[in-house]
């Protein structure tokens, strides 16, 4: 199997194909265009069966990786972290959008990482949705922080507050098109009503664990809790290195950033964790190391309702 290695960006995408002891290299525009013409150019490299591996840097890589996996090839999507740690131990000095390509190339041949499968269509468009949504919102509140800190004339802060009623609305025609997406599928309507009955998820931190927990793929609760990135993380060595344990971080920003709210919310009101939380706080426990517990909890209590409901999903079927 030919492997292709892809580094890429906003614009464009470098490439690597290895085919046995031969390296090519290509650049191509990050569109559907660039996407057919990468296909062409393997083809008329006579390539027939092809592992293409790249990273999954910020959503620069769905439209190539999904274009790339329904023309038959095997697609691998890794963590930046592992490609980075992969170049470190090979001493590389150099970093280039080339030499990043034949580095991930390198990793694919040697580490064979597994195959990615694209998400149903109604989960990337819930995704799309989401992750719009949390852009208006962090907008609406850099704009109030802005208006709080800068002295303003009233012609300006009739445009400011006319702006955040633009977010406002934007805001919450979102909201409706979430409602409305989630109720048209019975299988996310379903799941988003099996997490909102555990205090502490809403409707729409509910359609965001549903849209970006991949239960399918992952194998157990301690998985999931390792895509998010809340697995600890342990700093010692000898007698002189004695770290502050912390939650390691390598994971899905994105996915542990949707129990945060949750979290605060089931401190406050879910009877089932108030004796978990009141024995970390009679430990001395910080309020921030509570919080991140409870976020380990509401995961995990997610990864199970959603992975029984599945099983019956399809036992039903």
């Amino acid at each position: 199997m030919d492997v292709l290695g892809i580094d890429i960006s906003k614009d464009d995408f470098h490439t690597c194909l290895i085919q046995g002891a031969k390296r090519r290299s290509k650049t191509f525009v990050n569109t559907p265009t660039g996407y057919r013409q990468v296909q062409a150019w393997l083809k008329n490299r006579r390539c027939t069966e092809v592992h293409a591996c790249m990273e999954s840097t910020g959503a620069y890589w769905t439209g190539l990786a999904t274009a790339l996996y329904n023309a038959g090839m095997k697609v691998s999507v890794v963590n930046p972290s592992q490609t980075s740690f992969f170049s470190r131990s090979q001493l590389r000095r150099t970093k280039t959008d080339e030499v990043d390509a034949e580095m991930i190339a390198d990793y694919c041949v040697q580490r064979q990482p597994g195959a990615w499968v694209p998400p149903p269509p109604q989960i990337l468009e819930l995704r799309a949705l989401l992750n719009y949504r949390d852009h208006l919102v962090r907008e609406r509140v850099r704009l109030r922080q802005v208006a709080s800190q800068t002295h303003m004339s009233a012609d300006v802060r009739r445009l400011h507050l006319r702006h955040i009623k633009t977010l406002n609305s934007s805001i919450a025609a979102l909201k409706k098109q979430l409602e409305t997406l989630v109720k048209a599928d019975p299988k996310i309507d379903a799941a988003v009503r099996e997490l909102c009955k555990t205090k502490g998820f809403g409707p729409l931190s509910a359609a965001s664990i549903v849209a970006r927990l991949p239960v399918d793929r992952l194998r157990n609760a301690k998985a999931a809790v390792a895509q998010a990135g809340l697995s600890p993380g342990e700093r010692s060595s000898g007698t002189s290195v004695r770290g502050k344990r912390k939650i390691c971080k390598v994971g899905d920003a994105d996915l542990r950033g949707t129990f945060y709210m949750p979290a605060l919310a089931a401190i406050r009101s879910n009877n089932v964790l108030r004796p978990f939380v009141q024995r970390l706080k009679a430990r001395g426990k910080e309020d921030m190391v509570i919080v991140v517990a409870v976020m380990r909890k509401l995961l995990v209590h997610a990864y199970t309702v959603l992975r029984n409901l599945q099983r019956a999903q399809a036992a039903a079927a």
